[in-house]
């Protein structure tokens, strides 16, 4: 499922084109599901085996640097969208939130980092960004940066997001809707895919954090 929202310029054809390759890539790997083992979970998607994260800097609501560096020693969910979504946004942060909430019931909020990654950088300016990430959760890790480095990232964690022209001189916004879950190793580990059941990611993300590694 996307999302639109129209705003003001297009990515190229080009890097569309790429997107588009990367994402059918991805769907092809996580077709192929791990058998049940020790760490066996319901809702994520699995890849057949976790993948590095390629490297990328992007820049947190805070002014930081968010790097691949930071992913490690701590689990890391990515959620890629924009602050003027309509619905999909909204949702999955709702939803994102609620799973953050049974991870504090288990004491394991600490291990596990959420990242709302604005893929609409010429409106999304920090301040704005930060405050919309915060309403869901002060916890919640915003960010954004230039489309090479979205893009460097997007195509790492086999989800999409491109810019096409609206009637009104505008631009329209798709992104992918899944949540990508990173391991402690900045190891891509698989997707949580709509529709989100923040029940099943929890308890997913209970059996992984206290898996024996």
């Amino acid at each position: 499922m996307n999302t639109r929202h129209n705003s003001g310029r297009t990515l190229p054809t080009a890097l569309i084109l790429v997107v588009a390759f990367a994402a059918g890539l991805g769907l092809w790997l996580l077709s192929q599901r791990f058998g049940s083992d020790e760490s066996a979970t319901v809702a994520l998607t699995r890849y057949p085996s976790p993948r590095p994260v390629a490297e990328f800097r992007l820049t947190r609501s805070d002014a930081k640097p968010l790097t691949q560096v930071d992913l490690k020693d701590h689990w890391n969910l990515f959620f890629f969208g924009f602050t003027n979504c309509p619905d999909i946004c909204p949702n999955t942060l709702g939803v994102l939130k609620q799973v953050r909430a049974q991870l504090a019931q288990a004491g394991l909020a600490d291990r596990v980092h959420v990242h709302f990654v604005s893929v609409d950088p010429q409106r999304d300016q920090p301040e704005t960004l930060g405050r919309y990430a915060a309403f869901y959760d002060p916890a919640f890790i915003a960010s954004t940066g230039s489309d090479e480095q979205l893009m460097r990232l997007t195509r790492s964690l086999g989800v999409m997001y491109t810019r096409e022209p609206a009637k009104d001189g505008q631009y329209t916004v798709d992104h992918s809707a899944s949540v990508a879950l990173i391991d402690p190793q900045a190891r891509l580990v698989g997707l949580f895919r709509p529709p989100l059941d923040a029940n099943a990611i929890g308890t997913d993300l209970k059996t992984l954090v206290n898996a024996p590694r």
